[in-house]
């Protein structure tokens, strides 16, 4: 099953600023697996960007548009 997860990252110096990042997670159809993805996959993102600090991160059944 595809999945979105929706990362919402903010600049550590100005936590008011923030980004949506969407990344598309394949996992089985067990919800809780996908999130566990997710989380693996937002930390890998955010190490890439120093800079910013999750705000939130949430997944959503299906690709987004």
């Amino acid at each position: 099953m595809l999945y979105t997860a929706i990362l919402v990252a903010c600049m550590a110096t100005a936590p008011e600023d923030c980004r949506i990042h969407e990344m598309q997670i394949e996992a089985s159809a067990i919800p809780t697996a996908a999130f566990v993805e997710a989380q693996n996959k937002a930390a890998l993102w955010l190490q890439d960007h120093p800079e910013l600090t999750k705000r939130s991160l949430t997944i959503k059944a299906g690709q987004s548009a």
